[in-house]
């Protein structure tokens, strides 16, 4: 099979970007991947690089310039034209990693009318162009959780069928045997005491990081340690209001972030909108327990009081609280909902997504050969 991936970038840290980089190294032995990218990092041998021309300027730029340039390039020699989203066209597969008109709502929900004029612009110029993409019924739509693919029928009018498949985790890099390797030398780097309890918070401070802080207040003896790409001056300004500016520390975003779950005793990541979290579930695998939100698409996987805790939405700063006090009182507590939180995650490989995904392409071919739509298998 000819296989062709269209992704911005081609790396092993970011969301869409890993999710491509092993479902083309694991199909590259068996099959010919191309990779049509902006940028790439760390490519394997067997996969077949071809440069996208993108402006980088913004997060817009970036969209509107690499979509007609892909367009153009990938051409239509393949098998399987594999998009990532709202990166070409025309595609054969297209994995759904946002519905950015549900990240709307779930701003909303945390700012209300506060929402930035950027914000307002980029949602305003996306979600109709994503809309058409997504609800094209000669494409097959791999949705990352339950909840997306629900978010693209109620919202964008998918009507044809759209296949799940969650997210896999590398559990080579993934395991509980990072604390034991990364534990006392980054607490020690971060001057953490050896019986602090610390909740880690990963990704854009913009999913929740402000509900955390606020829960916070109602955890003396926690701190909150952040990783993330966002600037956090507002962020570390909201903390001085609430009188936590002492326990709470930003660091900026890392390739090592497996270091950071050794330091962490529990993620928390009251997410308003998150089509899945992966974060969650690399933490889980890490033997963490979880503090999310029912609007995680992770938190399918979840059961609320095994492996973590579910409260309803970020704004329920009293649950989420309740819930971070329970795991800071109880080293048993935090151990039993890690131990089960990484046993959980031996079910949800990298594997077995190839696996599912290569099966998506096949039943699309087949319905491509019986001149059928997506809709109609």
């Amino acid at each position: 099979m000819r296989i062709a991936f269209v992704v911005h970038d081609y790396n092993r840290t970011h969301g869409h970007s890993r999710y491509v980089a092993e479902l083309a190294e694991r199909f590259a032995g068996d099959h010919e991947v191309h990779v049509f990218a902006n940028r790439f990092e760390n490519l394997p041998a067997g996969i077949t690089a071809h440069r996208v021309p993108a402006l980088r300027a913004s997060a817009l730029t970036s969209i509107f310039s690499f979509l007609p340039s892909a367009t153009l390039k990938v051409g239509e020699d393949f098998d399987i034209v594999h998009a990532q989203g709202l990166t070409i066209r025309r595609s054969d597969v297209i994995t759904a990693h946002i519905c950015n008109a549900r990240w709307l709502e779930g701003r909303r929900l945390l700012e209300g009318k506060r929402l930035s004029w950027r914000e307002r612009l980029f949602s305003a110029l996306v979600i109709p162009p994503e809309r058409w993409c997504l609800r094209d019924p000669n494409a097959t739509v791999i949705a990352i959780s339950n909840a997306l693919k629900d978010d693209l029928a109620r919202l964008y009018g998918r009507t044809a069928v759209t296949a799940v498949i969650p997210h896999g985790v590398d559990t080579s890099q993934f395991n509980p045997g990072v604390r034991g390797r990364f534990r006392q030398q980054m607490r020690t780097q971060l001057g953490y005491q050896h019986d602090e309890v610390v909740f880690l918070y990963v990704g854009d401070l913009r999913k929740g990081f402000a509900p955390a802080l606020r829960a916070l207040t109602s955890v003396p003896c926690a701190r909150l340690l952040g990783v993330t790409r966002t600037n956090p001056t507002e962020s570390l300004t909201l903390a001085a209001a609430c009188g936590v500016a002492g326990r709470v520390r930003v660091e900026p975003a890392t390739d090592q972030i497996e270091r950071y779950y050794a330091v962490a005793d529990s993620l928390v990541m009251p997410t308003p909108y998150d089509a899945f979290g992966m974060v969650i579930t690399e933490a889980m695998a890490c033997g963490l327990p979880v503090v999310t939100t029912s609007l995680a698409g992770a938190s399918e996987l979840m059961t609320s009081g095994v492996q973590g805790f579910v409260v309803g939405g970020p704004t329920d700063i009293d649950g989420l609280a309740e819930a971070m006090r329970r795991l800071a009182d109880s080293t048993e507590l935090r151990v039993r909902m890690g131990e089960a939180a990484a046993s959980l995650m031996t079910d949800h490989t990298w594997d077995g997504v190839a696996m599912r995904t290569l099966e998506v392409y096949r039943q699309h071919l087949a319905s491509r050969a019986t001149g059928c739509t997506r809709a109609e298998v």
